[in-house]
């Protein structure tokens, strides 16, 4: 055996060699930024190095050392063996740990990550930056694991490969990563299966950047609070479109009053929900929705915080008034806006009571609930931090303040009067009175703060975010949040004296992000929403999405070698299928590796790139020139018994080849 396993426990010098395992059992599997694992099975011949097959005990193997993470002993026919999963030593960079925090924003190179985490650990552990990186922004660096340290790397510079030499990590760039060491793998000659997957179902070449929020403390006066007609009343917009105009600074006369409401009337109807799915909007994915049609892109661009709801007919109205030009884009037969946007806020109105002491306390007592996890069912009053429901959530607030409901939505309904808007402290029902199935909490009339759902955490947003289907106050509530005795829960908009308000406010617009290329050549393939709560500028969040689009289909190609060779991650090798026509050169990203066995072989997982799915279709390509070329042999073959092709016949086949 050239190459000895080695055991050496956990706290101990001594090593002992390792003689009693299956051999074919003995396996080595790495994947690029994934894991990198040996496994095998071993049974007891009484020496020491079995006895030391424990966890946290290291394995040595051709220069390279693993941890032992998992033994499972399996006692079968008498003999007694374990089974065990060791990991490389790289991955124990989780025991290095920084709690000191870089606290703000604060732009970052892989070097200086590593410096932070990694610099003069006593574990031992070196590293080295291979290649040009430009540096990213990162908020409140610290208080993780070396482990974290290495995600943080990934999740900033995506493309980049991070692979160890021993206890040594690298961080290199892309294409540093991969070098041409002149090894060939021929189908049929070294390799004996090559399966080629080629999969276009993830492919995502739009999204939506979303970045992180903040809160903006308003002055008395500076806030807004909606005592108008926001709806139609009796089927009549007319009220709504002058509000509208009123709040956005807008002489309204009579005559214009009517065309907005022929404009209405001509693109919706009257409904603030309808969707048109059947112009050029809707074929080019963007359909037309709400009270004056506006598309999404275009409503966002002129719609004004926090009234972003486009199947809201009044946050429409404040959107078509944002337009510079709005009177003169109304048309007849339709409109379209196209002057500046006019606005970020509506004229000042009088503030709501958010700004009392005692509506600060309420603030301040929900916000200290910000990060909990949702927890399904979770509503522990003495340990609120193990985890809450949305109801939970609600219910312990007011336990807080010695206000004691149920922690179950349908069964709070009764302890709050319906009222038209909401304050500090009020319950935010969603679903029908008697069947409501979620609960937030108002921390103004225009924030909530809340419990979202399985694998989130308490968080505030904006109402509009996510519109509850109606408001409650409870009486004792309302009494802390007025700063008095008793409550007034008559449902009217009281406008007690305040201080101030806080709002939650985006550093920019929610906006979308595409690979124009990538649409071009495959249609479009839209995505999720791609966030971020450190990147504050949109320019730096647009690179940064870019990186996390996946613009082409996936081309998986494993080899399965005939014999067990060793491989080299990041070769490059030049695969060649000649039944395919294929030839490329792509790097290894993954392998299973079999040392001792006679009966494994290795199995080699290659890179996907944008070259190599070229060199797949330029394959493919090839092959069906050939099929043509063989049927008009086959065409021109009288003794076939087939009837003969004619020319015409066979340039139709051939056609766009």
């Amino acid at each position: 055996m050239n190459n000895p396993v080695l055991v050496q426990a956990i706290n101990s010098s001594s090593v002992d060699r390792l003689v009693s395992f299956v051999k074919d059992s003995f396996e080595i599997s790495c994947e690029m930024n994934g894991d990198y694992t040996l496994s095998f099975t071993a049974y007891n011949d009484g020496s020491p190095a079995y006895a030391n097959l424990t966890a946290e005990s290291t394995i040595k193997f051709e220069n390279t050392e693993y941890v032992i993470k998992q033994v499972s002993p399996v006692d079968s026919k008498g003999m007694e063996t374990v089974s065990v999963s060791a990991t490389h030593i790289f991955s124990d960079t989780a025991r290095v740990y920084q709690r000191n925090v870089k606290k703000g924003d604060h732009n970052y190179s892989p070097q200086d990550i590593l410096d932070f985490y990694f610099k003069d650990n006593k574990f031992g552990y070196s590293y080295e930056v291979i290649g040009n990186f430009s540096k990213m922004k990162a908020t409140d660096l610290g208080n993780g694991s070396g482990k974290d340290a290495l995600s943080k790397i990934l999740e900033l510079w995506p493309t980049c490969v991070i692979y160890p030499d021993g206890r040594k990590i690298q961080v290199y760039e892309h294409d540093k990563f991969f070098k041409n060491y002149g090894h060939r793998i021929d189908y049929l000659n070294t390799a004996s299966e090559v399966n080629f997957e080629f999969d276009s179902t993830e492919i995502v070449n739009q999204v939506r950047a979303v970045g992180p929020t903040y809160e903006k403390t308003i002055k008395t006066g500076d806030s807004s609070k909606l005592d108008g007609t926001t709806t139609a009343v009796k089927g009549d917009w007319g009220p709504a479109i002058r509000y509208a105009a009123k709040l956005m600074g807008i002489n309204i006369s009579d005559s214009d009053v009517n065309r907005v409401k022929e404009l209405i009337q001509h693109e919706s109807g009257g409904s603030e929900t309808v969707v048109n799915n059947s112009d050029s909007n809707a074929a080019a994915g963007h359909p037309s929705k709400g009270l004056v049609q506006f598309i999404q892109s275009t409503f966002d661009h002129y719609a004004v915080k926090p009234y972003t709801n486009i199947l809201k007919g009044f946050h429409q109205l404040l959107a078509l008034f944002n337009d510079a030009t709005w009177s003169s884009d109304i048309k007849l037969g339709g409109w379209g806006p196209t002057g500046a946007r006019r606005r970020d806020a509506i004229i000042p109105q009088p503030n709501a009571s958010s700004g009392t002491d005692g509506a600060k306390k309420v603030i301040a007592d929900a916000k200290k609930y910000i990060g909990v996890p949702y927890v399904w069912g979770g509503h522990n009053k003495s340990n609120p931090r193990a985890g809450m429901d949305c109801s939970g959530f609600v219910s312990q607030v007011y336990h807080d303040f010695g206000i004691e409901i149920p922690a179950y939505t349908v069964a709070m309904e009764k302890y709050g009067k319906t009222v038209s808007k909401p304050q500090t402290g009020d319950m935010l029902f969603y679903g029908r009175h008697g069947a409501s199935y979620h609960v937030a909490l108002a921390l103004d009339e225009k924030t909530m703060i809340f419990e979202p759902q399985p694998g989130q955490s308490c968080r505030v947003e904006p109402i509009s975010y996510f519109p509850p289907s109606w408001y409650a106050r409870n009486d004792k509530m309302a009494a802390i949040v007025a700063g008095k005795g008793g409550g007034d829960d008559s449902g009217s908009d009281n406008t007690d004296a305040t201080t101030e308000t806080t709002t939650t406010e985006n550093y920019f617009d929610p906006f979308i992000v595409q690979d124009d290329a990538s649409i071009k050549k495959w249609g479009l393939h839209p995505g999720g929403d791609v966030t971020s709560d450190s990147i504050k500028n949109a320019n730096d969040m647009k690179k940064w999405v870019m990186t996390q689009l996946k613009p082409e289909p996936t081309l998986s190609v494993k080899v399965t070698a005939t014999d067990n060779i060793k491989p080299i991650m990041g070769d490059m090798i030049r695969l060649e299928v000649r039944p395919r026509v294929y030839v490329a050169n792509m790097g290894v990203v993954a392998y299973e590796y079999y040392p001792f066995s006679k009966i494994n072989p290795t199995t080699i997982t290659l890179n996907q790139t944008e070259k190599s799915i070229l060199d797949y279709e330029k394959s493919r390509n090839r092959s069906a020139q050939m099929a043509v070329q063989n049927a008009k042999n086959h065409a021109n073959d009288i003794s076939s018994g087939q009837e003969t092709w004619t020319d015409e016949e066979v340039g139709q086949f051939g056609s766009g080849l």
